[in-house]
């Protein structure tokens, strides 16, 4: 309470509503645009109106069976990765964790094609299993780095560039060696060219599980913050909501990697947004991550496929040339720190 009896004013810069019907309508927008555009075009309101009705056409079949499926996937793996990225930075206390940046992504790539290659006939949903088990692999060395007292937040990110660095030579040299095909090596790069419903319905489940528990969850994920002792002075289990936290990093991450390659940062990038325009609120975070993170898949999806057209570029290359120099920012204000 201030001297005059009023409450604090919150620590945002935008009320989290507003903010959160602002990135809807963009989210909106953004995803209605990724629709319309392609080596066909489709003006915005026939695309819209074929969403909303679908008339047996082959514009309708594009938009159905080819473009749409596209969108949705980024929608879901954009929610997965920044949802994972708050996560990690709140289990860590490490503003620059993310998927990536602690190689939990590479981890899960290098057990996928460790698999694809051993065994061949392996794919669609079987794929998510071992990204879960490379992804839980480095997450745990990492997350055990970061307890460790040893590093601080700064060479503990380094670390893990490193170690991300590493598995991705290793999957280059697996891929030269069995002259892999040329899908492998395109999905490494972060793709969702290509998506089909059947890579839908496998990462829906492990969004439905993931965001459903991060956001019931959410009011929790605070205690990560605080010490052990005053956790448990507040009736929480820092252990407990911590040992969550892991488990939803690894299958929302995980399914991601499994569906569309390792796309990068956006698990770093959207947290850092959201926190500096709505506050540090974890359940503000999740819930607004889980719409700001779509929205920059989305908008990267649309830039990748309108600068070469007609062709295209990843989205994962266009996440890093976008996300590259803003984490090398961040890295800078906590060098100077």
């Amino acid at each position: 309470m201030t001297a005059h009896g009023a409450q604090p004013r919150p620590n945002y810069v935008t009320p989290p509503l507003v903010l959160g019907m602002m990135l809807g309508l963009a989210l909106a927008a953004i995803t209605l645009a990724t629709i319309a555009f392609g080596v066909s075009k489709l003006p915005a309101l026939r695309a819209l109106q074929l969403l909303l009705s679908p008339d047996g056409s082959p514009d309708s079949a594009l938009v159905w069976h080819v473009r749409l499926p596209r969108a949705t996937l980024a929608l879901l793996v954009g929610a997965n990765l920044a949802i994972a990225g708050v996560l990690i930075q709140t289990l860590t206390r490490n503003p620059l964790a993310s998927p990536q940046t602690f190689g939990i992504n590479a981890g899960a790539s290098l057990a996928i094609v460790l698999c694809l290659i051993g065994l061949p006939q392996l794919s669609g949903g079987g794929i998510v299993w071992p990204a879960f088990i490379g992804a839980a692999v480095v997450g745990l060395a990492m997350w055990g780095l970061s307890v460790s007292g040893t590093m601080n937040n700064m060479t503990l990110a380094l670390a893990g560039i490193s170690i991300q660095l590493v598995l991705a030579a290793l999957v280059q040299a697996i891929l030269i060696a069995n002259n892999a095909a040329e899908d492998i090596v395109y999905w490494l790069a972060g793709s969702i060219n290509g998506a089909q419903w059947g890579k839908v319905w496998i990462i829906l489940p492990f969004t439905i599980l993931g965001a459903g528990l991060a956001l019931f969850s959410g009011r929790h994920f605070g205690v990560l913050a605080l010490d052990e002792t005053t956790g448990l002075s507040l009736g929480q289990n820092a252990r407990r909501v911590g040992g969550l936290a892991a488990f939803l990093i690894v299958i929302l991450a995980g399914s991601a990697v499994a569906v569309a390659g390792p796309i990068g940062f956006i698990g770093l990038l959207v947290p850092h947004i959201i926190r500096r325009l709505a506050g540090g609120d974890q359940l503000t975070l999740i819930a607004l991550s889980a719409v700001a993170g779509p929205l920059l898949l989305n908008t990267a999806d649309l830039i990748g496929r309108v600068a070469a057209f007609p062709a295209e570029i990843p989205v994962g290359i266009v996440t890093a040339l976008i996300g590259a120099p803003a984490f090398l920012g961040i890295l800078w204000k906590q060098r100077s720190r």
